[in-house]
């Protein structure tokens, strides 16, 4: 009886290590959905990219005019210059929260277009829910949201972070 009781016990605690593992992979694993005028992209490469190639040469100029937020209602406001195609806009999160108080994330905007001929200023308002970002209301309601524009270079000349010269 005791040998059937210890081999259930072992089994018990490595169907539920396999279950735990499991899950960790699938929620490590990246995603991505379109909204109606914008593309979110859950990626640590893809974020990490934004970070370190921010240019006008990774992405097509735009310019980030208003950000307001109600709840876990996020509303971008950009400006840029429309050419002969449509521009197509990637909201990239490395899907890391900063444990801090509020927490924090930080997100890339970067904007694609099929041309490079510019003609007409448009206006476009993104509006992003956090909570189907980040898969958690509570979250949604308290985090900060850094929002980095990824057709500009980060402004280091005060800072205390050293830049290679390439």
């Amino acid at each position: 009886m005791k040998k059937v009781f210890n081999f259930m016990v072992i089994g018990f605690l490595l169907f539920s290590t396999i279950s735990c593992e499991k899950a960790t992979e699938d929620s490590s694993m990246d995603s991505n959905f379109a909204a109606a005028n914008f593309s979110f992209l859950k990626s640590t490469k893809a974020s990490n990219e934004a970070n370190e190639q921010r240019s006008s040469a990774y992405s097509a100029a735009f310019e980030i005019t208003k950000v307001d937020r109600n709840k876990e209602m996020l509303n971008i406001t950009v400006s840029y210059q429309e050419g002969c195609g449509n521009s197509k806009f990637d909201l990239i999160w490395n899907g890391l929260v900063m444990e801090s108080y509020p927490e924090m994330i930080i997100v890339y905007l970067r904007r694609s277009s099929d041309c490079g001929v510019d003609l007409q200023p448009t206006t476009r308002v993104m509006t992003v829910n956090l909570t189907q970002l980040l898969g958690d209301a509570a979250l949604a309601q308290r985090v900060k949201v850094i929002l980095c524009n990824s057709s500009k270079k980060a402004n280091t000349e005060n800072s205390d972070i050293p830049v290679s010269s390439n």
